[in-house]
């Protein structure tokens, strides 16, 4: 049988028995337009889009038995995207307009300092992802390269999930360590 024969309902099923070649038809299904829905909540932060669209994965993965099979696939995944960013711009709420006029302000001015920040910055980011595993370091590094992550899973010869898993620690390290500079 073809997998564009194969109905969403039948895909999630084998997913919920741990089939990752089902979730692979999945995310290629449904990675363009969850990504695109996502940009479209948050232009300009191509940053909180990666992280929103893996949080998204993460949680489906996690949570297909809460999955109801008479609702649409993609417009579950959308919610659960809706949510992440609502619940991130919730988290931005608690901070004063102060705090925000300051950002913005940092944020507009490109002189000298803020040069520096940056370059320090990148620096510091250059020495985080040298000290992660050798399997995050290469998952970062070749999505850093444009690679998708079933690409990455091909050339390391491990399933979707895996890279998915280290994808994510690594970038919870990466926040860890650069959590001053951000």
């Amino acid at each position: 049988m073809k997998t564009a024969e194969i109905t969403d309902k039948e895909l999630i099923e084998k997913c919920r028995g741990g089939d990752e070649h089902a979730f692979g038809i999945l995310y290629q299904r449904y990675r363009l337009r969850m990504f695109s829905y996502i940009v479209k909540l948050m232009p300009g932060k191509p940053d909180l889009v990666d992280d929103i669209f893996q949080q998204t994965w993460f949680k489906a993965i996690r949570n297909w038995d809460k999955y109801d099979d008479r609702e649409c696939l993609l417009a579950w995944l959308c919610r659960i995207s809706h949510n992440l960013i609502m619940d991130f711009y919730r988290s931005q709420k608690h901070r004063t307009d102060e705090e925000l006029a300051d950002h913005d302000a940092i944020a507009a001015s490109d002189d000298a300092q803020g040069q520096l920040e940056k370059r320090e910055l990148a620096a510091a980011l250059e020495v985080a992802i040298d000290n992660l595993p050798d399997n995050q370091k290469t998952v970062v590094e070749l999505r850093r390269k444009g690679l998708s992550f079933n690409e990455i899973a091909s050339l390391q010869d491990s399933t979707l999930n895996t890279v998915l898993g280290r994808m994510h620690y690594a970038v919870l390290k990466l926040r860890e360590v650069l959590k001053d500079y951000l």
